[in-house]
């Protein structure tokens, strides 16, 4: 249950992010943002503790540290390049169409000067 809530709040982060709503898109990255500095901490701070025990324990502590450092490290990746992810154009022109591509020029789109 708790893995349908973390992917459906993924997927909103990520709808946010590519929204063509400009506020949205704003707290989306704000959130995103703080989410990526928020592992970064705890990496660094797992990774203090680790440093002070020396990386050596003798129960199964000092491994869960070591995932910990891991997976902090891939959620600070994760989320930062979410925070970066490029925005959509927000006024596109019309693409051409085939027929207007062969349509022939015109005497106006040649630059001759009328009489």
């Amino acid at each position: 249950m708790n893995v349908l809530i973390i992917g459906m709040i993924l997927g909103l982060l990520i709808w946010g992010l590519v929204s063509k709503n400009g506020v949205i898109r704003i707290i989306a990255r704000i959130i995103t943002g703080s989410l990526t500095l928020l592992s970064l901490a705890g990496m660094i701070f797992l990774f203090g503790v680790g440093q002070k025990a020396h990386w050596t324990s003798d129960g199964p502590g000092m491994l869960l540290i070591m995932i910990g450092v891991i997976a902090c490290g891939f959620f600070v990746f994760f989320f930062g390049n979410l925070t970066m992810l490029s925005s959509p154009p927000q006024d596109s022109q019309p693409s051409l169409s085939l027929s207007a591509l062969m349509r022939p020029p015109s005497h106006k789109d040649k630059g001759r000067p009328s009489a």
